[in-house]
């Protein structure tokens, strides 16, 4: 059966290959935090303005595709964490819809793929291999 922790069964980069050039999880998490502050910045300026927002849909799926990246690193070195495993499978589904929703997949299977059956977390380390860090 395939193994979502370690990516065994699953045509995806294992772990130590997708985040192989990674940038370390604290400075990652900085850079998440920066980047979700500045979108809800954006949301809230338009709505201050009565304009409707439009998200930056390539901006939206780098955070959606990092923050999932950065899920899956916590729980694969913090194992004994349940809800590190919780959030890496919930981002992982949550960047899934996402690409189905907007067609927005760039590696070699689509979410919707049978490939990732019975978990999305390999998905999400070949979309972070094919963004080329």
């Amino acid at each position: 059966m395939p193994d979502p922790i370690t990516g065994e069964g699953f045509d995806a980069p294992p772990p130590a290959v997708a985040y192989k050039v990674a940038p370390d999880m604290l400075s990652e998490a900085a850079s998440l935090t920066e980047l979700s502050e500045r979108l809800q910045v954006e949301a809230a300026t338009a709505s201050i303005a009565g304009e409707p927002y439009e998200p930056d849909e390539y901006q939206e799926r780098l955070y959606l595709l990092r923050r999932a990246a950065l899920a899956d690193r916590l729980s694969i070195a913090h194992p004994e964490v349940e809800e590190f495993l919780n959030d890496a499978v919930q981002l992982a589904h949550e960047l899934a819809e996402f690409d189905r929703e907007h067609d927005t997949s760039e590696g070699k299977y689509g979410p919707g793929a049978i490939e990732w059956d019975p978990s999305h977390r390999p998905y999400v380390r070949q979309e972070y291999d094919k963004w080329g860090w």
